[in-house]
């Protein structure tokens, strides 16, 4: 579903952060995380469950990267 390189923006109250998908892997407990490197530096991780909950609400998930 999600891949390396994707476009990633996440839609908070007063702003919008622009990101890429920089890794997909799972933890210990087999739960799938996103990792997404932000245009300021901030890296996050999300679960994929969370991600999938969220697309197209806070969530915008991209074939490309929009710097």
């Amino acid at each position: 579903m999600f891949e390396v390189g994707m476009g990633f923006i996440r839609n908070y109250a007063k702003y919008t952060a622009k990101g890429e998908i920089t890794s997909i892997h799972d933890d210990a407990d087999g739960v799938t995380l996103v990792t997404v490197m932000f245009d300021d530096g901030a890296m996050k991780n999300y679960t994929e469950d969370c991600v999938i909950a969220n697309l197209g609400k806070r969530i915008i998930v991209t074939e490309e990267v929009i710097w």
